[in-house]
């Protein structure tokens, strides 16, 4: 049974590499994206790349960088070119004396910018980043930091507040992958079907306004079950939930940030997750109460011994 188990998991994972793939050949003829949480991205002379975002390390470019550079804490060095701007949000930027930038250089902290190196936006240096400025300058990006951060943290809290309920739904999510997917998009799509109805109606509207209002929320967690999910099988129990989920939260942001893809995967793992949630909790209903399977009925007391009596009458001892 659990190697039928491994080989349906192993399936799935293949066909989420599957979706992953045409996009991948198709960047193939074109500079591939560079994104990384934590490094150093090297971009050698001779060598293309499109867009670089790194949120904790440092670049490298001595070749050619088709779109923008932003690092939110790290270092940025530019010796050959760069089409795009060059942001550092909080960190050093170096530009040598052969650097071309097409854009802006923005940079909080130091910058050293050697004479004969050609720019062609503003320099600033000593810049303020507010809320707005990172997300603008992350461009495309920045959904899916929103997405990845959100997941983050959305994830912990549901593992710290309802640990037993993250391990019915793994346990779900490993055992009965195919009915958790069913049931997902069941649910994925009836939950909105249901909530237009009950506007229709009239009678359920405020129920139904408050459905429709909450269906970010409930694909969100949907989307974070599938997360700790797939962390419980790279981590298993009893090793801890949070380092499982953060593993699992790993893995598909990385997948996520593939172009079309993380759409993909979104939508996906909504499903899944809301699929495995509704069947974990279906099943808790009949694990436990007085009068379900999950407890043995009291046992009748056993009954008295009677004892004759002389006088014939009977007598309970």
């Amino acid at each position: 049974m659990a190697a039928v188990r491994a080989l349906v998991l192993a399936l799935a994972c293949g066909l989420l590499l599957a979706l992953a793939a045409p996009a991948a050949a198709a960047a193939t003829s074109e500079p591939q994206d560079q994104i990384v949480l934590s490094g150093t991205v090297d971009v050698p002379r001779g060598q293309e790349v499109g867009e670089v975002v790194v949120l904790h390390g440092s670049v490298s470019v001595e070749g050619v960088v088709r779109g923008d550079v932003v690092v939110l804490d790290g270092r940025i060095s530019v010796a050959g070119q760069v089409s795009g701007a060059v942001v550092a949000i909080s960190g050093t930027v170096f530009v040598g004396p052969d650097a071309q930038i097409g854009g802006d250089v923005i940079v909080r902290d130091t910058l050293t910018l050697k004479e004969g190196a050609r720019i062609g936006g503003q320099v600033r240096q000593g810049a303020a980043f507010t809320l707005r400025s990172p997300i603008r300058a992350l461009g495309r990006f920045a959904s899916w930091l929103a997405v990845a951060t959100s997941t983050l943290v959305l994830g912990l809290l549901l593992i710290l507040i309802a640990p037993r309920a993250a391990d019915a739904v793994a346990s779900v999510a490993s055992g009965s992958p195919w009915v958790s997917l069913g049931w997902g998009a069941a649910v994925f799509v009836g939950i909105p079907v249901i909530a237009v109805l009950s506007i229709v109606s009239l009678l359920g509207l405020p129920f139904g306004l408050a459905l429709l209002l909450a269906l970010l929320l409930l694909y969100s967690v949907g989307y974070a079950w599938s997360v700790w999910a797939l962390g419980r099988l790279l981590w298993k129990a009893p090793r801890s939930r949070a380092l499982a989920f953060v593993f699992g939260w790993l893995i598909v942001s990385a997948v996520a940030a593939i172009p079309v893809v993380g759409g993909i995967v979104w939508l996906v793992g909504s499903v899944f997750g809301l699929g495995a949630m509704s069947v974990a909790t279906w099943r808790a209903r009949g694990s436990g109460g007085k009068h379900r399977g999950g407890k043995p009925a009291p046992s009748a007391p056993a009954p008295r011994a009677v004892e004759p009596d002389p006088s014939g009458i009977p007598f309970a001892g």
